[in-house]
């Protein structure tokens, strides 16, 4: 006879003390995936910039302060470079473009004498860190606020009966309550990656849409491992009964069906969302695939949604607008345009040279 794990944990991990606020498990695990993607998103965009030695007028944030720090270095590093970047003299007044094509020369796509520049005139130019914490910290924002919206919507229009949230509208807002999908995050996020692409465009041009897409890959596919951690902790998102060794029985289901044994879906998919952030990981430090577009984003939804697609069948139906009858479930039909969409990015940059040299 075959011993199932029983799972029931308390939901709760503790209360604040005197506010009586609940920290879950489900929160806690939110918070990790965003907290470790917004590094790993960092460390990627560093690797990038590092293909692109040369300084631009926007990386110069104290023309004046560089300009006197060259004429009349303030310590032995500043006065090494000095010695070595100006080969002839300059002043106050020599002209911004000038004095960056100097630096461009002596620094000529070494990365080493980029970093050791940064260094040595940290006040006036914008380091390559400081550069990718910055971009970081303002899509961090149009990301967190993209994947509650999105998944939360996503979920209202997409798996509940609408007729019910247009009846109580205030439901639609209650996220504490439960109820987010992936798909509508997906969504959003690329729709807020977009509208920051415009933002980001004044400042950091080489940056397009899709290398964006290309950088949160990675993150993205940690924090859905996190995510389905969390989901796992809250039992929902449930498999289908069965009689699998590796079958679990959840004791307060969240759609309080049978409490019989099930597929963990959720640690299914969790771990494999794992596999692909490891995969994603370790092509960011692969030189041609980091810098052509659309190759990581491509790998990341051919492999997520096309696993998705096919978990779905181990899932009970969770979509009240697809019936019992319908062979596809919401989660995979949602899935198809993912994978075709990755398809394309995956032969994107051959495209676009296609198209130029036309």
């Amino acid at each position: 006879m075959i011993s199932y794990i029983f799972w029931n944990p308390n939901k709760e991990i503790f209360k604040i003390p005197y506010f009586n606020i609940p920290i879950v498990w489900y929160s806690l695990c939110f918070l990790l995936g965003f907290i470790l993607g917004y590094y790993i998103f960092i460390s990627i965009l560093k690797r990038y910039f590092c293909f692109f030695t040369k300084l631009d007028q926007k990386d110069i944030l104290h023309y004046d302060i560089l300009i006197n720090d060259l004429i009349l270095p303030k310590d032995g590093n500043q006065k090494e470079l000095s010695q070595q970047i100006l080969d002839e003299k300059i002043n106050i007044n020599t002209p911004k473009r000038k004095v960056l094509s100097l630096i461009n020369e002596f620094i000529d796509k070494k990365i080493e004498l980029r970093f050791a520049f940064e260094k040595a005139f940290s006040k006036s130019i914008l380091t390559i860190q400081k550069k990718a914490c910055l971009i970081a910290d303002r899509l961090a924002i149009y990301v967190v606020v993209a994947t509650i919206i999105g998944a939360r919507l996503g979920h209202v229009f997409l798996y509940e009966d609408p007729s019910f949230y247009m009846d109580n509208p205030i439901n639609i807002i209650k996220v504490w309550e439960g109820g987010l999908a992936s798909h509508g995050a997906a969504i959003f996020i690329i729709i807020a990656l977009f509208v920051f692409r415009f933002h980001l465009k004044r400042y950091y041009p080489r940056i397009t849409f899709v290398k964006l897409l290309d950088f949160v890959a990675a993150p993205t596919a940690l924090a859905g491992f996190f995510i389905r951690m969390g989901n796992f902790f809250n039992q929902e998102i449930l498999g289908k009964p069965t009689n699998y060794i590796l079958a679990i029985i959840f004791g307060n289901p969240a759609d309080s069906g049978p409490i019989v044994p099930r597929h963990p879906v959720q640690l299914y998919e969790g771990f494999f969302y794992l596999l692909v952030f490891v995969l994603l990981l370790y092509l960011s430090y692969k030189a041609y695939i980091l810098v052509n577009e659309g190759k990581i984003i491509a790998f990341f939804l051919i492999l997520v949604f096309t696993f998705r697609f096919f978990i779905e069948f181990l899932k009970v139906r969770q979509s009240e607008i697809i019936t019992d009858q319908s062979f596809l479930l919401m989660g995979q039909i949602l899935s198809i345009p993912f994978v075709i969409l990755g398809i394309f990015f995956l032969f994107y940059s051959n495209l676009k040279s296609f198209l130029k040299a036309r």
